[in-house]
């Protein structure tokens, strides 16, 4: 992003599914009044108290607290039991959901806000969402992705992910793994991690891949180096510490960590632009669905549904 904006945002937990090689919508709510070229009014974004108009929305306001950077408010909202923290631009004309690094320093404004809690979900006024957790649900009573006997050859694309710096949790074999791509300081990937405790210890296989793509890589690089350099015997906890805790524990990193992380970088990229989707987001997820024999890649592996349709209901 152009260094002139003092935020830079990347949508962390979309909840969005799809197959290798099509589309998904980007979570960046625009007002419908304006797409359609309706001019502001009182009442509609632009007007004094649009904001807050805007907002309800998805839910009920709880909190509203400027941020600074970017000219960004944050907004907690409740809907239905469940709390999200949303953002609108200073002009009121569009609805961010994600998470907002400060540009000249890399710090986190966001986990003031976040804090790592299991229950924030995506936007709730996402119109797509819902839509796509019922067929994320109603595709696991079919049987889950992971679930069952894989007998043909394993693609190319995951042998490559297979290839790429990280961690294995398990010992299955390729066709039976998940491969997630993460940043660690991603508050949606350490809700995927803390999510998918129980599967680990029903012996499903997740290989975690850090990637440094939330900018300030100075930061992303000694937190992915204290995982990728641990010991053998100490990488597990050493991503349960940073990932899974939130520990900030800095490692410098050797010239093959920085070369790993350059290929995990470059691998995440590519397959959201191979897969035509604007909106890069992590955690990503890679894996062979076996009800198909495709490879498939899926984000919004933070949320509960989607992790059900991997491997199933507990």
């Amino acid at each position: 992003m152009n260094g002139k904006f003092a935020a830079l945002l990347l949508l962390c937990g979309s909840i969005q599914a799809f197959a290798q090689g099509s589309g998904a919508s980007s979570l960046l709510l625009i007002d419908k009044n304006k797409a359609a070229g309706v001019p502001a009014t009182a009442g509609a974004p632009g007007a004094a108290l649009d904001h807050s108009v805007l907002i309800q929305r998805y839910g009920t306001v709880l909190d509203r607290r400027p941020i600074g950077a970017g000219g960004l408010t944050a907004w907690t909202v409740e809907k239905n039991g469940r709390r999200v923290v949303l953002y609108t631009t200073a002009d009121g004309q569009a609805v961010i959901s994600g998470v907002v690094w400060e540009t000249l320093s890399g710090r986190n404004l966001s986990d003031q806000f976040v804090g790592g809690v299991p229950n924030v979900k995506g936007p709730l006024g996402a119109s797509n969402a819902p839509a796509l957790q019922e067929r994320a649900m109603a595709q696991v009573g079919q049987g889950a992705a992971l679930v069952g006997k894989f007998s043909g050859a394993i693609p190319e694309s995951i042998k490559t992910v297979d290839s790429l710096a990280g961690i294995k949790e398990g010992k299955a074999g390729q066709a039976d793994t998940l491969y997630v791509i993460f940043d660690p300081r991603c508050p949606y990937c350490r809700k995927a991690y803390t999510f998918t405790r129980e599967y680990v210890k029903r012996g499903f296989s997740i290989k975690w891949i850090p990637a440094v793509v939330l900018g300030n890589d100075q930061q992303g690089n000694a937190l992915s180096a204290t995982i990728l350099q641990a010991k053998p015997d100490q990488q597990l906890e050493a991503l349960r510490r940073v990932l899974g805790n939130k520990e900030e524990i800095a490692t410098a990193p050797n010239k093959e960590t920085l070369e790993a992380l350059g290929r995990n970088a470059a691998f995440f990229f590519a397959a959201f632009q191979n897969n035509k989707v604007d909106q890069a987001g992590v955690p990503a997820a890679f894996f062979l669905d076996k009800r198909t024999g495709q490879p498939r890649m899926m984000t919004g592996i933070s949320e509960m549904p989607v992790i059900e349709e991997v491997f199933g209901k507990l």
